[in-house]
């Protein structure tokens, strides 16, 4: 794909992700009035949850999407955005369209049934494939082959069995499966759910191992960026498992599965933190730029807006108190106010950015400065070159330092105005 049309789809793909974010959040909103069946809590604090998951997973991915639109990786958080977009829509879609409304909506039996497979994958597939493909796209050795084929048959299995199993609903308890089984093949769909539950569990664990195997072989750079995204996948996929397990214990392990369940949603959000500290620490993807301009612009749109509307509804309030109405001079001050405050503000957000996330570029930058102050006072040569070797040893870090000097002819001194010349 070409890289023009790489970025493009990757930034439509997060505007689609997006507006479904949006739509599913509204409708939460508007759903929480609604009466729901016992022992169905609203929607709205686990679309709120998505949609905070959508937005790092999708920003991440058109980023690395659009400058890499041959690594499999972008395309990945791309998918995780789209798919979390979709489930928050079709989650809140289906509660206002069966519960708020007297009259079912259309569609709405089938935004109920969507959820019910979707997650799986949302998160198990998507996560598998990330683990043994991150950072580069491929696996860590031909050998893990066969395992990421047995993961996608695992992970196609369970989406089937449970978008195909009869039965009602799991988080609709009112609502019949649609699309679910006659018997006997219904039979068979509750069999496959139930050993690719456990089947999952174990594909998830190998393909954390092979995240970790990779780590262990990698050296210098390429270590530190997988350290970050080790760590995340290694919580996530350890949570996930124990809750998976102390859920099948019974109802007295269920507030311990709860638990891990959370911990695991923390780790899932945790994997695009942690691969974005890999990009802007350690240059991963060469797209550090692009996430430098996104943090450095992106703080100071929201910053100013708050200052503005903040000085705004103050100045306002305040004119309102003294003079009992409004005035178009808050409007204008304000503006000018935020005029004044956008370099300012853009100068120190980008000081503390490179500051925080590149660090040893800031440090080479300030090295080079101190440097240049002292080079204007510095008249022995041979103090000035030991400086100079120091400077390209902490600023450049090579491994070998030499200097040469080409040798100076002596220039004879021009005598100053004013000055007389000996011998007439």
């Amino acid at each position: 794909m070409k890289p023009r049309a790489a970025s493009g789809l990757a930034w439509t793909l997060w505007g689609f992700a997006l507006c479904f974010a949006v739509a599913g959040l509204l409708l939460g909103v508007l759903s929480l009035p609604a009466e729901l069946p016992e022992g169905r809590e609203p929607f709205l604090a686990s679309i709120v949850v998505l949609d905070v998951l959508l937005v790092l997973y999708g920003t991440l991915g058109a980023l690395i999407a659009s400058r890499r639109g041959r690594n499999v990786i972008g395309w990945i958080f791309c998918f995780v955005a789209v798919s979390l977009g979709v489930l928050s829509f079709t989650s809140g879609y289906a509660d206002y369209a069966l519960y708020v409304r007297e009259n079912p909506l259309p569609g709405a039996v089938l935004a109920a049934w969507v959820p019910n497979w979707l997650f799986i994958p949302a998160v198990y597939v998507s996560m598998c494939y990330l683990f043994f493909l991150f950072p580069n796209g491929r696996p860590a050795s031909p050998r893990w082959r066969p395992v990421i084929w047995a993961a996608t048959i695992v992970a196609a299995v369970a989406t089937l069995a449970s978008a195909l199993e009869p039965g009602r609903l799991f988080s609709f308890p009112t609502v019949e499966n649609p699309f679910g089984l006659a018997e006997p093949f219904g039979r068979v769909a509750i069999v496959a759910n139930e050993v690719t539950n456990l089947a999952a569990m174990l594909v998830f664990l190998v393909s954390l191992a092979s995240i970790v195997a990779r780590l262990r072989r990698a050296r210098g750079r390429e270590r530190q960026q997988l350290k970050w995204i080790t760590y995340a996948a290694a919580l996530t996929a350890t949570s996930f498992a124990i809750s998976f397990l102390a859920g099948s214990l019974g109802q007295g392990w269920r507030t311990a599965s709860d638990a891990f369940f959370v911990l695991g949603v923390a780790g899932f959000a945790g994997i695009p933190v942690a691969a974005g500290i890999a990009i802007l620490r350690y240059r991963l993807y060469d797209i550090d730029v692009i996430v430098n301009r996104t943090l450095v612009y992106g703080s100071l749109t929201i910053t100013l807006v708050l200052v503005y509307v903040g000085s705004v509804a103050t100045l306002q309030y305040v004119f309102r108190a003294l003079t009992g109405g409004d005035s178009q001079l808050v409007i204008v001050a304000s503006t000018l106010a935020i005029a004044a405050l956008f370099n300012p503000l853009r100068r120190r957000l980008q000081s503390f950015i490179d500051r925080r996330f590149y660090r040893r570029k800031y440090d080479a930058a300030k090295t080079l400065e101190a440097f240049g102050l002292r080079l204007r006072d510095e008249v022995d040569l041979e103090h000035l070159t030991g400086e100079f070797l120091a400077v390209v040893e902490r600023t450049v870090q090579p491994s070998h330092t030499s200097l040469w000097l080409r040798g100076l002819a002596a220039v004879p001194r021009r005598p100053e105005p004013g000055e007389e010349r000996e011998g007439g």
